[in-house]
């Protein structure tokens, strides 16, 4: 799977090295990384580690463009 095949089948703009956060299901912030790579999933890893982690690329995401503004929250409750 690719990068156009999560944007496409999520409606996501899932892009390598594009800015996201993570949140738990109560809201709190899990995780504050990049995209690294897409499957079926999206890999995201922070700045400071060279792991990644797959997330649901519509399971309480927030993606930002390079000015930091919002183009895309996941999350139920906003």
């Amino acid at each position: 799977m690719s990068m156009e095949y999560v944007r496409t089948r999520y409606n996501v703009p899932a892009k390598r090295g594009r800015r996201v956060q993570v949140y738990l299901g109560d809201g709190r912030l899990a995780f504050d990384g990049r995209i690294a790579s897409a499957s079926h999933y999206i890999h995201v890893r922070t700045d400071s580690d060279s792991r990644s982690i797959a997330f649901h690329p519509t399971w309480n995401v927030v993606y930002f463009d390079d000015d930091g503004s919002i183009l895309a929250d996941t999350r139920g409750d906003k």
